[in-house]
């Protein structure tokens, strides 16, 4: 999984911010579609921090659309096409795959192959799938070493501005199917809770939070060592 945090047109600050916390952040990237990134990475899931170039030189509509902070939601699936058709039996409107990349120094080309959610219908952040052709380029043991002792997202936490369930405006959440549902080794999709006007709170777990946790002690460095991005739609 993936934690798209929208940088719009300030990803020097973003990337900044991110590594004075103490997180390893991946050199620039640059997409065939026109946006710029920076990701965090860890044990097969990461946080990535996308905007535009700050020149207006390329632009992407859904990122310049959407408001400064997380989200988006990326799902792994592959199975695109199979995605696709799945979203589209269960009502929802999906675009067709879109193929892209972003050239990786010293190794090539690093490969994707998208299906996305209209973003009408989510007004709590954009949610799409992701086949990744090359994970091997991008998650390298160098850049999951985070000095802050952070090794993976604990916890994603979607918390509802308008109380009483009232904001679900009849959308709902997608979640990869658990490993029982796969038929023919494809990983299917399945519909699951609510989706609220949200804001998102994302929360990086540390060695050290984990050992406090399980002693029942409060480490005095959980808070600089957790990380948390906050948006409001």
């Amino acid at each position: 999984m993936r934690l798209i945090i929208n940088t719009r047109f300030d990803t020097d600050a973003a990337e900044a911010l991110f590594r004075a916390l103490g997180f390893t952040v991946t050199p620039r990237g640059y997409h065939t579609l026109g946006s710029i990134n920076h990701a965090i990475l860890f044990g097969g899931h990461h946080l990535e921090l996308t905007g535009l170039p700050a020149d207006g030189s390329a632009t992407r509509p859904e990122i310049a659309a959407s408001p400064l902070g997380a989200d988006g939601l990326v799902y792994r699936t592959d199975d695109p096409q199979r995605t696709f058709e799945d979203l589209r039996a269960a009502g929802f409107e999906a675009t067709p795959q879109q193929h892209f990349s972003q050239p990786v120094e010293g190794f090539g080309d690093a490969r994707f192959v998208t299906v996305r959610l209209a973003a009408s219908q989510l007004p709590g952040g954009r949610v799409y799938f992701c086949q990744h052709l090359t994970p091997e380029f991008v998650f390298r043991e160098t850049w999951r070493d985070h000095v802050n002792g952070s090794y993976a997202l604990a916890a994603l936490h979607l918390v509802d501005v308008e109380r009483k369930g009232k904001a679900t405006g009849g959308l709902a959440s997608l979640r990869p199917a658990p490993t029982s549902s796969l038929t023919a080794g494809r990983r299917s999709t399945r519909i699951s809770a609510r989706w609220p006007r949200t804001s998102h709170l994302a929360r990086c777990v540390t060695a050290r939070s984990r050992s406090a946790r399980r002693t029942g002690a409060q480490s005095p460095s959980r808070r600089s060592s957790s990380c948390g991005m906050l948006k409001s739609t």
